[in-house]
């Protein structure tokens, strides 16, 4: 349904992922439309990551080099509230979740989160740090009618 709801902006982010030079563009912000952008990352997983809530934007999350584990919840789930919805940053953080699916993320997976997918980001699969290098697109949500 997004996809329809916003296919310009979908295909803008499909046609950028898709050209091989973008696995070697350095760390930052690239803008792929007036409206959508992406971050290039290359860091190393985390021990621990707040969960995040966004209600104005997907984020497809793409991975060039390493392994990412993403847990995945119910924004309704999320515990321990750490910061309530800051609508300017679109997002509100949480400590834990109540209940979540684990996703582990390879080179060449993604996965899309939409505002009704909480997640933790960043984390190990197998709980030790490692390198790695991802892309996270931002695509604005469009409301159903």
């Amino acid at each position: 349904e997004q996809y329809r709801l916003n296919q310009a902006e979908w295909d803008a982010v499909f046609a950028w992922l898709s050209n091989p030079e973008v696995k070697t563009l350095p760390a930052g912000r690239y803008e792929i439309t007036d409206q959508t952008w992406a971050t290039v990352q290359i860091d190393s997983t985390r021990s621990f990551m707040n969960f995040e809530d966004h209600h104005k934007r997907i984020d497809l999350f793409y991975i060039v080099e390493g392994q990412e584990l993403v847990n995945v919840a119910r924004p309704e789930d999320m515990t321990d509230e750490v910061s309530p919805y800051n609508e300017a940053k679109d997002v509100a953080y949480s400590r834990s979740a109540s209940a979540f699916t684990p996703v582990v993320l390879t080179p060449g997976k993604y996965i899309i989160l939409f505002p009704s997918d909480a997640h933790q980001p960043m984390l190990p699969p197998d709980g030790v740090r490692g390198p790695i290098h991802k892309i996270v697109a931002k695509i604005p949500y469009v409301q159903p009618e």
